[in-house]
């Protein structure tokens, strides 16, 4: 599992939540990926990104699993990782 988080240099949002999601992403071994979305917008195109701060959770063949985007908390994406490795443990 890989994780890509979308933000700007701009967005308060994304610079307050972005060490809590790098903090979250080690704690869990998952990759993750930064991407400003106005220095690529071609990836943000192609996953089909359109707000910041967007974090999108793929497979180990870049199919998506899910999306969390604008307000989420680091609970959530916690649940959403255990229920993950759950099932892939099961």
């Amino acid at each position: 599992m890989k994780a890509y988080y979308f933000a700007n240099k701009t967005c308060r949002t994304c610079k307050g939540l972005w060490p809590k999601v790098e903090k979250l992403m080690k704690e869990n071994n998952v990759e993750l990926e930064y991407i400003d979305i106005e220095e690529k917008p071609e990836i943000s195109g192609q996953m089909l990104v359109f707000s910041v701060p967007t974090l999108v959770f793929v497979d180990g063949e870049n199919r998506e699993l899910t999306r969390f985007y604008r307000n989420f908390g680091m609970m959530e994406v916690q649940a959403f990782i255990d229920r993950y490795i759950s099932i892939m443990n099961s």
